[in-house]
């Protein structure tokens, strides 16, 4: 009799058609930044469709794929923006998943089988979920990828056990799982290993208890019995100032500490899976300057660590439900090329900025369905942007000088907001052609405010026309054609 592996069935999962090829989409580039070279992806649309679209020029060549998909909550998740004393509550997406877990895993199928095709033969899979279809998914994920190619169940602490999550009646549901699986059983991961820095207490005069100054080093060490080191791992790690004689004629191992980021005295420790420690802290205890106001936003310490373990320089990773960014904000600061998308507006207009706001902007190509209908936002009527060209000796400037927005309901502020505390963000294509390539991107400042006004641009670097694009804090864009030919 031959051996089968366990087949999780449900209603609905081998009912008639490929859902992949129903919902093949045509990737229209919408937007340009940066180097036009760069093969950095974002696609704005449902990733079902976007995964298929990506296929024939992607197929078998990501190296690492973490994604954050819905967790069968069926919830509405919101991003805010801070206007003033208030803010804008935008929809992010509704979790589908709660009414019938059914509906939930045959939306997970296909995908997962679409990401299954992606992976490189070398390549990880990420999936981040929790206690409420962890279990299912596991068999999902053993049927796509075989049980061989499962790697690691990680539980990640997601958040503290506070509040009245601590004072109910049952234990606090503070961990997150992230399955961990290869496309090739056994490949090996193309990073390094993970470790987590623990904090060393120190004693009066703030040196780090039990620990000895290493003059050839310059920074302190603990110590550890030799165990079952060989005498030839020994001699090794003499070589490698790593051994420690006691007076009494004993061997010990040396640890050595370092400084972290904010000066504390810390112990490098190979990772387990259970990540709990400071350097994947949830986000409330991240600086304040990563949070992006999106509901289920991950840490950027949480996808460094993955990044870090199962990519390279130069790998492709890929995050089919981007939400915040945080995957392809952290793939550009590691160097690393990266796929994302997201169906949301708000996901989007979030990606953009935070993207083209890095002290080095991010290139890459942002493209669309060819007929999208991707916003929940209903817009009550279209806005309109007013620019002024202004000519400056050899140059050419542009202003914002009004802009007609249906204003939307404020939390925490009555008072209407200003035009110009509107924008949320403005671009210029002082060349524009058939896809918008800016050249001059202005985001809306901490003091709730852009700036209005372009830097000079030479005549002879402005083409015929200039199209400027306006997205405002509500998810409207306006935009306007000026034409630049009696500037010259």
């Amino acid at each position: 009799m031959q051996k089968r592996g366990i087949e999780l069935v449900w209603p609905g999962k081998y009912d008639d058609g490929d859902p992949a090829e129903a919902a093949r989409i045509t990737l229209v580039p919408a937007e340009r930044h940066g180097d036009p070279a760069s093969e950095n992806v974002l696609v704005h649309g449902d990733n079902l469709g976007a995964m298929t679209a990506l296929l024939p020029a992607y197929e078998g060549t990501v190296d690492l794929v973490y994604i954050d998909p819905p967790f069968a909550t069926n919830l509405r998740f919101f991003s805010q923006t801070n206007v003033g004393d208030g803010e804008i509550e935008r929809d992010a997406y509704r979790d589908p998943g709660g009414n019938s877990m059914a509906d939930y895993l045959s939306a997970m199928l296909p995908r997962l089988r679409l990401i299954h095709r992606l992976l490189a033969p070398e390549g990880k899979l990420f999936l981040h979920c929790d206690w409420r279809a962890n279990a299912l998914l596991r068999v999902v994920l053993d049927e796509i990828f075989g049980p061989e190619s499962f790697r690691n169940e990680i539980a990640w602490r997601r958040a503290p056990n506070l509040g009245r999550q601590a004072a109910s009646r049952q234990l606090g549901r503070v961990l997150d799982t992230i399955f961990v699986y290869s496309k090739r059983p056994g490949a090996l991961f193309r990073g390094e290993a993970p470790r987590k820095s623990t904090p060393v207490a120190l004693d009066r005069s703030g040196k780090p208890k039990g620990a000895r100054w290493d003059e050839l080093a310059q920074c302190f060490f603990t110590t550890a019995p030799r165990g079952d080191y060989t005498d030839k791992s020994i001699a090794e790690l003499r070589t490698k100032n790593r051994v420690y004689d006691s007076s009494a004629g004993k061997v010990y191992i040396k640890y050595f500490l370092r400084k972290d980021d904010a000066g504390r005295w810390v112990k490098d420790q190979p990772v387990d899976t259970l990540w709990d420690d400071y350097d994947v802290r949830p986000l409330r205890h991240r600086p304040k300057g990563e949070e992006m106001g999106y509901d289920t936003q991950k840490p950027e310490g949480l996808l460094e660590r993955i990044i870090g373990w199962a990519t390279r320089p130069g790998d492709r990773v890929a995050d089919f439900y981007a939400g915040s960014g945080t995957t392809l904000a952290v793939a550009e600061a590691m160097g690393r090329r990266w796929i994302g998308s997201d169906v949301g507006r708000p996901a989007i207009d979030i990606i953009r900025r935070r993207l083209l706001a890095r002290p080095t902007p991010a290139s890459f190509v942002l493209v669309t369905a060819d007929n999208p209908n991707h916003s929940s936002d209903i817009t009550i009527a279209p806005p309109a942007v007013e620019v002024a060209l202004h000519r400056e000796g050899e140059g050419l400037r542009l202003e914002l000088t009004g802009l007609a927005c249906a204003a939307r309901p404020l939390r925490g502020r009555a008072t209407a907001l200003a035009w110009p505390e509107q924008i949320e963000s403005w671009m210029v294509d002082w060349d524009f052609g058939d896809v918008l390539a800016p050249s001059f991107v202005a985001h809306r400042a901490a003091g709730g405010t852009s700036a209005l006004t372009t830097p000079t641009m030479p005549r002879t670097q402005a083409g015929r026309i200039a199209k400027v694009v306006v997205h405002t804090v509500y998810g409207d864009t306006a935009t306007r054609i000026v034409p630049l030919t009696e500037a010259r």
